[in-house]
């Protein structure tokens, strides 16, 4: 199986795993990465995209298409203290950006592939929804025809990693995932409830890439120094969460998750839950339009199986 799939990401240190975990996965034939501002501004995210890009060696007909600077309503805020003020780890490593093909912006991208791909396309959106909410905002028609539109985001029975309630995709963007969420779209959510399940401690990266001497496990140890270091700070463990990489193995397997449906929510207006994912918990899901697919278990052994094999191959 080889479905063409489009990510959309705010490039930070997971999604550079992410990035690498998608290219490295025969089940996915990645057609197009599109930016969007998040874990730091839209245009370290789109060199950044680059940059694993040609450390990947990776075809160079793949599309890169810059998208959204900021959220629809509010002023961007990024994650500087988590994955340095470039987006990765603020590492001084020489690498050739790939010289990536780059027509039009990241809205028209996602709907050409759309009309091109239907029901065949996956897109896995990593960052803020600001992008995908344009998309549905432009061309409800196209974005509609895309199979599975798979969303890292959301906190439902776990506190938020942007104040107490929020996720941090969710709260920069809160009026985005509002509309996408309600929207009707072929959603899969994977939320932190899931992702903070799964860990990449320091010790056993250190040891994996001390067996592949190489310029993509040099990458990896670098660009996760301070990303690690911030998760010892704030959460006692010096490692990280694999947030992005999980929702790139919902792309690849969806087999290793289970789904629920749920009407959700997104709180636009509220002072102190800015963010925040409301699902019913009667588990009620409206008769007018179809609700998000969430995720809240999953086969972890067989994940990190997975993500080991392809991210030091």
């Amino acid at each position: 199986m080889n479905n063409p799939t489009l990510i959309d990401t705010d490039s930070g240190v997971d999604d550079a795993l992410a990035l690498i975990l998608a290219l490295r996965s025969p089940e996915l034939s990645v057609r197009a990465i599109t930016t969007v501002a998040g874990n730091t501004t839209v245009g370290n995210c789109t060199r950044n995209v680059r940059r694993v890009l040609g450390l990947l060696n990776s075809a160079p007909d793949i599309l890169v298409a810059r998208g959204a600077a900021g959220p629809l309503k509010r002023r961007l805020v990024t994650a500087h203290e988590v994955h340095g003020d470039d987006g990765l780890g603020n590492v001084r490593m020489k690498i050739t950006a790939a010289p990536t093909l780059s027509r039009g912006d990241a809205v028209n991208t996602i709907l050409q592939h759309c009309d091109r791909y239907a029901r065949s396309l996956t897109i896995v959106a990593l960052g803020p929804l600001t992008n995908i909410a344009l998309a549905l905002r432009k061309r409800p028609a196209s974005l509609r025809k895309a199979g599975r539109i798979i969303s890292m985001g959301g906190a439902f029975r776990v506190p938020g990693n942007t104040g107490p309630v929020a996720e941090f995709n969710y709260y920069v963007d809160p009026e985005a995932a509002e509309r996408v969420l309600t929207s009707g779209l072929p959603l899969f959510i994977v939320p932190l409830d899931l992702t903070e399940q799964v860990a990449l401690m320091r010790k056993e990266l250190v040891y994996r890439a001390s067996r592949r001497p190489n310029d993509v496990s040099r990458f990896i140890l670098g660009v996760t120094r301070l990303y690690m270091k911030y998760h010892k700070h704030s959460e006692g463990f010096e490692g990280g969460f694999l947030h992005d990489p999980v929702a790139v193995g919902a792309a690849i397997d969806p087999g290793l998750f289970e789904w629920s449906r749920m009407d959700i929510r997104v709180e636009t207006t509220g002072k102190w839950t800015r963010g925040m994912t409301v699902a019913d918990p009667r588990g009620k899901t409206p008769a007018s339009r179809p609700a998000p697919r969430v995720a809240f278990r999953m086969n972890k052994e067989a994940f990190l199986k997975l993500f080991h094999e392809r991210l030091w191959a």
